[in-house]
């Protein structure tokens, strides 16, 4: 590693290309944590050029603003975007619907390099490895080339059974092994998605950076008089497992708890989970959309408890990123999580939040109504939260490892 004086002393890149499958204005995922990288990179004087798809996230359908193309180079917050025209990710398409997509983003990725200037760093970002690939086919060694990966696509291929055949997986397997391979450093998560790069064989020096929050613009606020509201907010889709969600409203109903759970979000699965809601008569149930970014510590501030369910297939290979979005905002929350998994490592680290085994309705609702009942609690791990967050994943925080990180070529 580099001492302190050394990443001082040491010339920040002065230009620098982004390659992601997401970023702003796309509310969920990867793009904030995305498009807070960018921002500081270009807070610290580096020219940040993003190359994106028209955004489309999580509806899977280019936002009304961005069809015509008008808006395909714009600058927002000191970041320039160039956005391609590329058809999203059909709905349930499954893995052949988005290789299509990833190629085309591929094939503009490489184009747009080649034709440029070389930066002084390229950064690809997983979950598209086939980005990372386009960086690697345009630009010399000369530029450093770093791959951030939020998702590990052959482990939840395999893991949440996303692809038929197993060799789809190999392949997957193999192609990210041969990329990461090829840069300079590969930035991730946490320590389980580190070991399980290591795992795949990738044999590049790898950092553990934690998705990065705005904790300027989310500031916590007092809970609400009224109701206990419980919140989950982001995509709606089938890894989360947020049929968990259905079943715990369920068990609140039968037990004549005074709650209102806020499904808060859009995907894939969203018109099939409201469907189940309906036919099983879960009325303290409510479905809303995001709400836009100026609006968010109010957003978050209306949840006294919010929910995390995840899928525990997957859960070793993704990271939730909204949870640093909670624990800034000082909300204790629940994440459905098996013993020792990376969201039950963060919670012994943080004391932010409880867990509870995954697909079990009646501990969730235990957990639930234990934290009801207990305003005292809720706002320890709250405070517990806004505290971990300012020490591992605020902006300044954040700024300071990504710096050095790029920094430290191997």
């Amino acid at each position: 590693m580099m001492d302190a004086e050394h990443i001082d002393s040491a010339p920040a890149p002065k230009s620098v290309t982004i390659a992601s499958l997401f970023y702003w204005p796309e509310k969920t995922g990867i793009a904030p944590p995305v498009q807070q990288l960018a921002e500081m990179l270009a807070e610290q004087g580096a020219q940040v050029t993003v190359l994106a798809p028209r955004p489309s996230y999580p509806e899977m359908a280019v936002f009304p603003d961005y069809r015509d193309g008008s808006r395909d180079r714009e600058t927002h917050n000191g970041v320039s975007i160039v956005r391609f025209s590329i058809a999203p990710q059909k709905p349930g398409g499954g893995l052949v619907s988005r290789a299509v997509t990833e190629l085309a983003l591929a094939w503009w990725i490489w184009w747009h390099l080649i034709t440029r200037p070389r930066p002084d760093l390229a950064v690809g970002v997983c979950p598209s490895i086939l980005a990372v690939g386009a960086m690697l086919l345009s630009v010399s060694r000369k530029t450093q080339r770093v791959a951030v990966m939020y998702d590990i696509q052959s482990g939840l291929a395999k893991s949440l059974k996303m692809a038929r055949h197993s060799f789809v997986g190999a392949v997957i397997e193999w192609l990210e092994r041969t990329t990461l391979n090829q840069v300079d450093r590969v930035i991730t998560l946490s320590q389980a998605m580190s070991d399980a790069i290591r795992g795949i064989g990738v044999k590049v020096p790898i950092s553990i950076i934690p998705p990065t929050v705005d904790d300027v613009l989310i500031q916590p606020r007092p809970e609400a008089p009224g109701p206990i509201t419980l919140l989950y907010s982001g995509n709606i889709g089938r890894k989360q497992g947020l049929e968990q969600l259905i079943d715990l409203a369920e068990h609140l109903q039968q037990r004549q708890l005074d709650a209102l759970l806020i499904i808060r979000g859009d995907g894939n699965f969203r018109e099939e989970l409201q469907q189940r809601a309906e036919e099983r008569g879960v009325s303290s149930l409510r479905f809303e959309p995001l709400l836009p970014v100026e609006r968010l510590s109010e957003g978050m501030a209306q949840g006294h408890i919010h929910l995390v369910p995840q899928n525990p297939a997957g859960a070793a290979f993704a990271v939730p990123s909204k949870i640093y979005s909670i624990m800034a905002a000082g909300r204790a929350f629940i994440c459905t999580a098996d013993p020792g998994s990376p969201l039950d490592r963060l919670r012994e680290e943080s004391d932010a939040f409880i867990t509870c085994a995954p697909n079990q309705p009646g501990m969730l609702a235990d957990a639930v109504e234990c934290l009801m009942k207990n305003p005292n609690e809720r706002a320890r791990l709250g405070c517990n939260g806004r505290d971990y967050v300012e020490r591992y994943a605020g902006r300044a925080t954040c700024a300071d490892a990504y710096r050095a990180a790029f920094l430290e070529r191997s």
